[in-house]
């Protein structure tokens, strides 16, 4: 990735950022007192070609965002699809070790205020055709 490019996504980064800091501040409604937060990529470093195989680096925003989501008293857990080697204690311990302050780790979907994920995308409550 070119210099060019990597300020682009720093930059896309930052904006994203402002973004979901807006969302938590005045749209996310604290009905049920819990935020859903995924593991890879959003929390920590995550390289398709590793598979499940390893745990990367915490992502700062990743930390950042668990931070406002507690300042907000929301309960956080996190969602995983990894299960075997990398048990749930182990990622909970391995996310608290660096900063996270997280409530839980599950790899079943939780009712929840909110879900942030790399790869969600946002559809309307109730939609219709």
């Amino acid at each position: 990735m070119g210099r060019t490019e990597k300020g682009s996504a720093k930059s896309s980064s930052e904006e994203k950022w402002q973004s979901v800091r807006q969302f938590v501040a005045t749209v996310m409604r604290f009905e049920l007192g819990v935020a859903c937060v995924d593991l890879d990529s959003v929390l920590i470093y995550h390289n398709h070609a590793d598979g499940i195989s390893r745990l990367g680096r915490a992502l700062p925003l990743g930390r950042e965002l668990v931070k406002l989501l507690k300042q907000k008293s929301y309960k956080v857990i996190v969602l995983t699809a990894r299960e075997g080697r990398y048990e749930h204690g182990r990622i909970h311990e391995y996310l608290r070790s660096r900063g996270f302050q997280i409530d839980r780790v599950t790899n079943r979907k939780p009712a929840a205020d909110a879900y942030f994920d790399d790869k969600a995308f946002r559809i309307p409550k109730n939609w219709e055709g």
